[in-house]
């Protein structure tokens, strides 16, 4: 029997803190003391229930509506530990905050419950007013717990919204560009009227300039929101410096302003052949955009074994205050809607998410001769 202490001579006002409804279900086998339990607990925002074991409990707490749960551990049919235990195995139940009473130098009985998924305990006797407050505060933790898992899965359902809609938009956007850029082309070709041609070349440039800022779009999405599979290879920093010329080059700017140089002896790299060369590659074209030639892009190794890529040129350069702002995504030193320059603001922004992805960074630098400098370092090996 549950040692419940001295019977009160005559009802007392509700103890229970709270201001928000609760519903309370109180378990235990002794019936006086699921009587004091709606003495003391109940109140104008506060509704107690009971149940006599465990048994009863858990098919009143299969219903739902219960907040929290004030359990006996010493009970017939189904016991204190053996109730939490079901409890814990119903999803819907999972969070239910437990309190649970047990004896004073009873440490075993409270580490048991502890593991079997109590959240916290009251010791016997009883003390109403302490239990009061006690199960208040128990509750304020769970309801503020629950707001907590709620704003994560709305976060993550949009996370994955988000990273659904880029894919389709991956996907469905190549058939209308492949269209325009078909028939742009054949209306250039077969057409003898030289306007119907000059505006088809205009078709041709617009297209291929939507294109070019979808694909940096989606591929700066993917890679800022962390939708990323990290793969191993092979290769060297020469190979990986030429291939980003050959990109860069491809989105404007002179072969002949690009200077090229690998002082790693043709180191070999195991990492991310893709997420290095899109950072490398969007280094050179920031440095086309933004920069004056001639651009240097040189490899070299670090004092601690690492790679390091440095691409420069004779430009005005950036005091790290405006270095920070422009690694930031949309950022080129002004508002996306009042830009001097061409862009989309997420080439810097890109590269660093590539890097990072791949256990590296990017650093501000003055290179030799030359006034501006961003140099991206990352390990040998990927680990």
């Amino acid at each position: 029997m549950t040692d419940f202490g001295k019977a009160p001579e005559t009802k007392v006002a509700p103890q229970f803190v709270a201001t928000d409804y609760a519903r309370i279900l109180v378990v235990d086998d002794d019936p006086i003391l699921r009587e004091f339990a709606g003495v003391y607990l109940s109140s104008p925002t506060i509704e107690v229930e009971v149940a006599e074991d465990g048994r009863v409990a858990l098919e009143r707490l299969k219903q739902g509506g219960i907040d929290i749960a004030l359990v006996d551990l010493e009970m017939p049919i189904m016991d204190g530990f053996e109730l939490i235990a079901a409890v814990r195995a119903e999803p819907s139940l999972e969070n239910l905050p437990i309190v649970v009473i047990t004896g004073r130098e009873d440490m075993e009985a409270i580490d048991r419950a502890y593991g079997t998924g109590a959240t916290s305990f009251a010791i016997k006797p009883l003390n109403w007013r302490l239990v009061s407050h006690q199960l208040s505060y128990v509750l304020r933790n769970s309801r503020a717990d629950a707001k907590q898992r709620q704003g994560r899965r709305l976060a993550e359902q949009a996370d994955g919204l988000k990273t659904n809609i880029l894919r389709l938009m991956r996907h469905e956007f190549n058939t209308p560009f492949n269209v325009i850029l078909g028939f742009g082309r054949l209306i250039e070709r077969h057409s003898d009227n030289a306007a119907i041609q000059g505006h088809a070349r205009q078709i041709l440039m617009a297209a291929e300039k939507f294109r070019r800022m979808h694909d940096q779009l989606m591929e700066s999405a993917r890679i800022l929101s962390g939708d990323i599979e990290v793969t191993k290879k092979v290769f060297s920093v020469a190979d990986l410096i030429k291939a980003a010329a050959r990109e860069a080059l491809r989105a404007g700017g002179k072969s002949t302003d690009l200077k090229l140089a690998d002082r790693t002896g043709n180191c070999e790299i195991t990492g991310d052949y893709d997420l290095l060369l899109t950072a490398l590659r969007n280094l050179i074209e920031n440095a086309f955009t933004h920069g004056q030639a001639p651009i240097h892009v040189i490899g070299q190794r670090t004092a601690t074994g690492r790679v390091a890529i440095r691409v420069c040129d004779a430009g005005q350069g950036m005091d790290q205050t405006s270095f920070a702002l422009a690694i930031q995504a949309f950022k080129q030193g002004h508002s996306a809607l009042h830009r001097t320059e061409d862009g989309l603001g997420l080439g810097l922004a890109t590269a660093v998410g590539s890097l990072k992805a791949v256990g590296g960074e990017i650093h501000l630098v003055s290179g030799e001769n030359v006034g501006f400098g961003i140099e991206m370092e990352f390990p040998l090996e990927l680990d």
